[in-house]
């Protein structure tokens, strides 16, 4: 009887298979078909896993994607403001002080007073022929005399006809300190007879050519006849 229960009838062979080694066998095959891509136990032989074609190993399609990262904008530094340097004007030189002059370190004064042996109640010149005094005294002072070369004096009658003049002062004692000079008298003018200011300015000189002025003024009357 040939093995496995295979018998020969008329020539024809049957094989009767062994029902529960064929179960066992047909049980090893669907597992190892099963198993096949992931083991190489059942063929004998290693199985190697598949590969992307750009080399990179396949992933599961359910995993998760990395979220792209929007990138941060970096802030721009505001350039600080640029202080302009303003240029230093050049310096100047300190003026020269002038050396003062005696005119400078003194004073001169000068006023009208009524003339020799007139009333010390003087209260002006009456134009000539309308009344007395006719004539006045320009009395100057100086504070450096010693140092005094000259005096001199003008003078401007402001009337509706005006006239001036001018003159000099002669020195009293021997200071030099005091200064005398005569105003007047001025002859009575028909159109001058409500009178006018008589302004005078005294002027002294000093040995180093400086001069100092002053001013005074006295007025004229009015003509009364």
């Amino acid at each position: 009887m040939p093995r496995n229960g295979a018998n020969t009838t008329d020539g024809i062979t049957v094989t009767l298979l062994n029902l529960r080694r064929t179960r066992s066998g047909l049980a090893l095959a669907v597992a190892c078909a099963m198993l096949l891509p992931l083991s190489a136990g059942c063929a004998g032989r290693g199985v190697d896993h598949p590969q992307w074609a750009d080399g990179v190993p396949a992933t599961d399609a359910s995993s998760d994607l990395p979220t792209p990262t929007e990138a941060t904008p970096t802030p721009t530094p505001t350039p600080e403001p640029t202080v302009a340097r303003t240029t230093r004007p050049p310096t100047r030189a300190a003026p020269t002080r002038r050396a003062r002059t005696i005119a400078d370190r003194t004073t001169v004064t000068a006023r009208v007073s009524g003339g020799f042996g007139q009333s010390q109640n003087f209260s002006g010149l009456h134009q000539e022929g309308c009344g007395n005094p006719s004539f006045g005294l320009v009395q100057i002072g100086v504070g450096a005399g010693d140092n005094v070369s000259s005096v001199s004096f003008r003078y401007q009658v402001n009337t509706p006809v005006r006239f001036n003049g001018s003159g000099s002062a002669r020195s009293i004692g021997n200071g030099g300190e005091s200064w005398l000079a005569m105003l007047g008298p001025f002859r009575a003018e028909p159109r001058n007879a409500a009178g006018g200011t008589i302004a005078v300015t005294a002027t002294a000189t000093f040995e180093d050519g400086s001069t100092r002025t002053a001013r005074t003024s006295t007025p004229l009357k009015a003509c009364r006849r």
